[in-house]
């Protein structure tokens, strides 16, 4: 083998060795939907030495997450009053991450360290890496005409409701955060809701939810129906009670029914 190749051969070994001891070489996928919380698990117990305040740090590519030591702790910028490792969980080598209100941005690849030593030497020890998926909201809606359509906004991150009619291609904006009038007056706002009332046939279409990148949080496609009026319900409800009653009715009575009726034909 020449001196090329003896190279060559070398840099493929070293790549396989670094890649097989990369944190990255082994993920735990986790997935949330937008809005909600999400759990990144991580375990420290094997780590863990007696009368020691484990030093807990968890971070992206990019940015710092969350770090903790104690009651000491520190949040990033990206994940303030959103991001904790409950330290009664963690002395017992819990070290899992929760983050509130997940986001699209929170989507991609966490890893978590264990610091250890003294002031003057500290070394981190890998633990985890977990990769996040955030996925958005997708439902479908049946309303009678009307009545109330129930718009969930799942996350403070809404910021603003979007319709397409059934039949048009254009979206309409019926609702912005902030807004001082809205739209449509009838579209009303209560905790993490907004309330459409009096559902017409023009309801009927696709409603998303947007953050503020313009990333749909949620999506509802909504079918509008007409409410069965009384008569069609009495209507219905008589020949549902004939068509039991003909099935419940003996085959003898049935016969007899029949021949009274014949003979009442031939007296006239």
């Amino acid at each position: 083998m020449d001196r090329n190749n003896w190279i060559s051969a070398f840099l493929m070994l070293w790549l396989l060795i670094c890649v097989g001891s990369s944190p990255l070489s082994v993920v735990v996928h986790t997935s949330s939907r937008v809005g909600l919380p999400a759990v990144l698990p991580c375990s420290v117990a094997s780590h863990l030495e007696s009368n020691h305040k484990p030093h807990i740090q968890w971070q992206t590519i990019r940015d710092s997450v969350f770090e903790r030591m104690g009651q000491e702790q520190f949040q990033g910028e990206a994940y303030r009053d959103r991001a904790d490792v409950p330290q009664e969980l963690l002395v017992k080598g819990n070290c899992s991450l929760f983050l509130q209100d997940v986001r699209f941005s929170d989507a991609g690849i966490y890893e978590s360290y264990l610091v250890v030593g003294g002031l003057s030497i500290k070394k981190r020890i890998f633990i985890q890496s977990v990769h996040l998926a955030v996925i958005d909201h997708k439902d479908i809606k049946s309303v009678q005409t009307g009545a109330e359509l129930i718009l969930d906004l799942h996350t403070p991150q809404a910021e603003q409701v979007i319709f397409q009619n059934s039949n048009e291609t254009d979206w309409a904006v019926l609702w912005e955060k902030d807004a001082v009038i809205n739209k449509r007056g009838y579209l009303k706002k209560r905790d993490k809701i907004l309330i459409l009332s009096n559902v017409a046939a023009r309801s009927a279409g696709t409603y998303k939810v947007l953050d503020s990148e313009g990333l749909a949080l949620s999506t509802v496609k909504v079918t509008v129906t007409e409410p069965v009026l009384p008569k069609e319900t009495e209507t219905l409800q008589l020949k549902s009670a004939l068509g039991e009653a003909s099935m419940n009715m003996p085959a003898l009575s049935l016969i007899t029914l029949f021949l009274t009726f014949h003979l009442m034909l031939q007296t006239n």
